[in-house]
This record gives C-alpha cells, structure tokens and sequence, in this order.
C-alpha cells in the first residue's frame, strides 16, 4: 500500500494532533519586575544537546511572546499527568495574580508559583522545571521559534530516588487533554 499525497487541512490536522505532544506552563517575564505571565504550551522539543537548546514556538500575538521577546527568558513547566486541569487556568494571559508585600506574585491563576534564578515564574507544584535563556529566534508569520539554551532545571525529588527503573515522570501529554493546541 502507497500513501496517497493531497491538500487535505482535515488530514493535515489528524495526522499532526496524532503526533505525540507534551502540554506544558511556559512561563515569561518582560524584566526581573514583571510583568509576568504563564501560558498553556505544546510546541516545545528538544532541539540540541551541546549545549542543550529547547526550541519552542510561540504564536505572535500572546503576551508571552512579548514578554519572552522583551526579556530574552522564559521557563517550562513539566507538569504531572494528574495535573490536566491546571493547563485550563493559563489558555488565556493571567489576570488573577496574588503578590507578597514586595509585588511578586506568589499565585496566578490561583496556582503557587516560584522564580527560577533567572527571574522567571513557574509552577511550585510541576513535575521539574527548565530555566531558559533565548539564544537565537526564527520568525515565522503566525509564531516565533525562540531557540532557548536551557540555563538551570528543577526537578521533583522523587524521580531522583528509588532504583534507575523507577526514575521516571508521569507527565502530561496533550493525549490526556482534549485540547489540540498550546501555542
């Protein structure tokens, strides 16, 4: 049997939403003083390994592309599979934020979040965490690929105990959801 090669948008749609796709928390922030946002976010890959380079696309018209533009950071939240409604809170910019006394938020969304070392927000209760530093941008007509060198990560004690076998993360998939994109 040959593949039958058409311009097809409802084939191209299944076939890409079949491809295997992580969900994710990209946070952003415009300067060490906010403003700060995190975003629901699919399109993200591993795109080298020296040094290790995380290529993420991010549509054109989100705030976070603005603020990751603004400030050349961002971080990646991996969340835990039992995590699936918590992408939801952040399809759309974060306007519920509850900040300490010095204007840092400590919630958005309603969710606890922490500062990588480079200033950026994330999820306190994700799986890990990568904290990225934008080296190069591509750009394209409704997204931009920022290539972004991955500069610290934080991960959940447990997939650094127990056995090598034992040593992996249930996280999140867009499979888990029934969203289709989280760009």
């Amino acid at each position: 049997m040959s593949l039958a090669f058409r311009d097809d948008e409802a084939a191209r749609r299944r076939l890409l939403w079949a491809m295997p796709t992580g969900l994710y928390v990209l946070g952003s922030a415009g300067s060490e003083a906010g403003p700060y946002n995190l975003m629901t976010h699919s399109l993200a890959v591993q795109a080298a390994t020296e040094p290790c380079v995380l290529a993420l696309a991010v549509d054109r018209t989100a705030r976070t592309h603005e603020l990751v533009g603004a400030s050349g950071r961002c971080s990646l939240s991996v969340l835990h599979r039992a995590q699936r409604a918590v992408v939801r809170r952040f399809v759309k910019p974060v306007e519920r934020i509850e900040a300490d006394a010095s204007g840092r938020p400590m919630t958005m969304s309603g969710e606890p979040v922490g500062f990588t070392p480079s200033g950026v927000p994330y999820l306190s209760g994700a799986a890990g965490c990568l904290d990225l530093r934008v080296v190069e941008r591509v750009e394209f007509a409704s997204h931009t690929l920022f290539c972004a060198q991955v500069v610290g990560v934080a991960v959940d004690g447990a997939l650094l105990e127990g056995a090598a076998s034992e040593r992996t993360l249930d996280v999140l998939r867009m499979e888990d959801t029934k969203m289709n994109y989280g760009g």
